[in-house]
């Protein structure tokens, strides 16, 4: 049985490009062992990431992620299951903070949405399923 689950957190500290590379690096080599795909945005010190895959194996790689001390305020946006992959194709495709914007087809043009203090629980949970649809359907095209 397959799923998907999404999450936003904020990172701990900045990250420079060449520590969000070496994250890249281990996340595709996890996921590619445990047959795990997805996407993961990164901009101002928020992640927003989708990861998909057989359902115990995702969740076991949502409770590493929770246990990653550079990670903080990790709030799940989406927990369910599916039929098919949206990302077949990817152990774990990145969107920049450059590309949100045009992956949202300007509906969003940052993460920080995800995390406006003056948004409530239920506002910020539906800003992120909203984003999640998005990319879902942007990248189940291709």
């Amino acid at each position: 049985m397959l799923s998907h689950i999404a999450y936003v957190s904020r990172s701990c500290s900045p990250l420079d490009a060449k520590f969000l590379s070496d994250i890249l690096e281990v996340s595709v080599r996890n996921n590619e062992r445990d047959g795990i795909g997805g996407v993961l945005m990164y901009h101002d010190q928020l992640f927003f990431q989708i990861l998909e895959g057989e359902g115990r194996l995702v969740e076991q790689c949502y409770g590493r992620i929770c246990r990653d001390p550079r990670h903080s305020g990790i709030s799940i946006a989406l927990d369910e299951t599916v039929e098919a992959r949206s990302f077949p194709d990817w152990l774990m495709g990145y969107v920049g903070p450059d590309e949100i914007g045009e992956h949202t087809g300007g509906a969003m043009l940052s993460l920080a949405g995800l995390n406006a203090p003056e948004l409530s629980d239920g506002d910020k949970r539906g800003h992120a399923l909203e984003l999640a649809r998005i990319m879902f359907k942007k990248f189940s095209k291709r």
